[in-house]
């Protein structure tokens, strides 16, 4: 039994008759015929009286026809949504992200979903790598938008890195150091730095960029998952707050913060990567958040 037969089913209980049933499932009477028959020796009862000139339905037809309707209108709504998928209109996608992209790509790739796809449901967690790892592992994420140094090594994920970003340095207006023009990187380390928490090796590089001696712990004096956070405590402090030249600066202007020239013979570099399971396909609606984040992250900063 399949769905066509069943489509015959009910276009003869509809029509009451052999020759218009045909007609409208597009097949001549005698085939018609055979696969009425066919579905009735599969039942092993009859659903239809053909005794008179008209055709009646039998009661064990009328169940099978009420089901019948059924079934074929999951089929239908089945395939529209397969159809909606595929064009992107219908879904919802999961995924997570750590602080830094959250506030440095997110807002934009959002943006740019809301507008080509505005029936497009997203749920995006905003958590550590640690935490994040934990739920994709889980499957109860589609991907990650992490730093890429805090991914392990690992065949069951698939790793996609997004275009590297030097890192700047914003604070306060009026802030002591924005009277030096330019900065000398030691002069940072008399300020106390904020930051999201970040891997073992982001934490070594950002120490060694600020020439800490070999022993010195790289410590941070506010460690905090909410950029925004981290934003109006350095606004309100002579805290040092790490971000990129990918950042909005007029938005980071217009919070009171200011970028700092900090010139180096070596640049610090922050590089997200968009992280997902090996071997589990991505949904439609995970492919294409994948893609405006993607063309976010390349955008080169003004």
């Amino acid at each position: 039994m399949n769905l066509r037969q069943l489509e015959h089913v009910v276009a003869l209980a509809e029509e009451g008759s052999f020759a218009r049933a045909a007609v409208r499932v597009h097949l001549s009477q005698p085939a018609l015929s055979r696969s009425i028959q066919a579905i009735e020796e599969h039942l092993d009862m009859v659903l239809f009286d053909r005794s008179t000139r008209e055709v009646r339905i039998t009661p064990a037809g009328q169940t099978v026809v009420q089901r019948a309707r059924k079934v074929l209108f999951e089929a239908r709504c089945l395939l529209r949504d397969v159809d909606l998928l595929k064009s992107h209109d219908l879904g919802s996608v999961n995924f997570g992200s750590g602080p830094y992209p959250a506030a440095m790509l997110l807002p934009a790739a959002l943006d740019e979903l809301a507008q080509s796809h505005p029936n497009l449901r997203i749920n995006a967690a905003v958590d550590n790598w640690k935490n994040l790892l934990e739920l994709l592992h889980a499957e109860q994420l589609d991907f990650l938008i992490v730093d890429i140094r805090g991914v392990p090594s690992s065949s069951k994920l698939e790793v996609i890195a997004l275009p590297r970003h030097r890192a700047a340095w914003f604070v306060r207006e009026g802030h002591p150091l924005t009277q030096h023009d330019p900065i000398e990187v030691q002069q940072l380390s008399g300020y106390p730095v904020v930051s999201v928490p970040l891997p073992e090796a982001m934490r070594e590089s950002l120490r060694k960029w600020l020439r800490f001696p070999p022993k010195q712990e790289m410590e941070f004096h506010l460690t905090c998952n909410d950029v925004n956070v981290l934003r109006e405590y350095a606004r309100k402090t002579d805290a040092l707050l790490l971000l990129t030249e990918q950042t909005d600066w007029e938005r980071e202007r217009s919070a009171g913060l200011v970028a700092l020239s900090v010139p180096s013979r070596s640049h610090l570099w922050l590089q997200f990567a968009i992280v997902h399971l090996a071997g589990r396909t991505l949904s439609p609606a995970a492919e294409q958040a994948i893609m405006a984040i993607k063309r976010v992250a390349a955008v080169k900063p003004a």
